[in-house]
């Protein structure tokens, strides 16, 4: 072998050694990589998994209290019942645990719009129709925007492919249909046209999904101040702001004895309600909210429960999970 083949030969071993150690640091860059990465995952989940547990844990004590306190529902269900208060914020190691308990019969019954059509469907219930209008202008959305929301929500859980006035069925969407089935959750109104997320959120916290198509009757002796648009949809704008603000502050400190006692108030007795609108206000509550939000390490995990405390014992209905951020 000449010199200079023999120059040749350990050239290019030393190339060949080279891109095999660049290859070799890439593969290992590329691992480091991937493992910060799993690191990085399973501590999130970590996080997230602490944070579900520190949720169910609030949601179990929540509805340890309404149990409790439903053992005297005429104690419960008074104005200044201490669950009733404003949220209450518990701290936890690397956050906080907020948590609320609501009277889940004063809020707008959004599957409330419909009613049987005596062959097995659902067809609009127009009075509900206008009290959503109502409700929605009380929170200073314009009327006529009101009124599309409203008729929307209607051809959205109405059971025909009629679309009412001012409302769409298929042919206003693209890419999925009305559900022509009740609600399950509120957020189902974003899924309509004319709902965007900012009025979403002016509407979320006054309307509600029940397992009914039927208005909830509001508990006169649990609604709070900001619950008056409650009234206002009800009475279809003859109760004005300030009379129900009166209303609310002028109730007795254990709570009006009866619903007759509120229809006999003389800013009520006037309006002449009839026996299908006597039957919209009572003492009594059949659903409770909770809502839980814990903050724990940078992270947000969101639970929404509904209880129903009919016959005699707190049962739970359903379960919702917020974002995690």
């Amino acid at each position: 072998m000449t010199r200079p083949d023999w120059n040749r030969e350990t050239g290019a071993s030393l190339v060949s050694a080279l891109l095999l150690v660049a290859v070799m640091a890439s593969l290992a860059m590329a691992l480091a990589g991937d493992l910060r990465f799993s690191m990085r995952r399973s501590a999130n989940m970590d996080v997230r998994d602490q944070a579900y547990w520190y949720a169910m844990g609030a949601r179990e004590f929540s509805q340890s209290v309404v149990e409790s306190a439903m053992r005297d529902p005429a104690e419960a269900l008074r104005p200044g019942a201490s669950w009733l208060s404003d949220a209450r914020v518990f701290p936890i190691e690397g956050g906080q645990l907020v948590g609320r308990i609501r009277d889940g019969n004063n809020c707008f019954n959004l599957n409330s719009l419909v009613v049987a059509d005596g062959q097995g469907g659902r067809r609009g219930n127009p009075v509900q129709q206008r009290r959503l209008e109502y409700l929605m202008r009380a929170l200073d959305i314009p009327a006529a925007e009101a009124a599309r929301v409203a008729a929307q929500a209607v051809d959205w859980i109405d059971s025909d492919n009629r679309p009412v006035a001012g409302g769409g069925e298929d042919d206003l969407y693209q890419g999925y249909r009305p559900a022509n089935a009740l609600m399950v959750e509120t957020a189902e109104l974003l899924a309509l046209e004319a709902v965007n997320p900012a009025l979403y959120e002016r509407l979320r916290p006054h309307v509600c999904v029940r397992p009914v198509a039927e208005p909830v009757a509001l508990n006169i002796n649990t609604l709070q101040d900001e619950d008056w648009p409650q009234l206002f949809a009800l009475f279809e704008g003859e109760l004005s702001r300030v009379a129900i603000d009166g209303i609310l502050l002028a109730r007795p400190a254990d709570g009006f004895a009866s619903a007759e006692a509120f229809w006999a108030l003389e800013a009520v007795r006037p309006l002449d309600p009839d026996a299908v609108r006597r039957q919209m206000v009572g003492t009594d509550t059949r659903y409770f909210e909770i809502e839980i939000d814990v903050s724990h390490a940078g992270q947000v995990f969101g639970l929404t429960a509904l209880l129903d405390a009919s016959g005699g014992r707190v049962r739970r209905l359903s379960q919702t999970y917020g974002s995690l951020s």
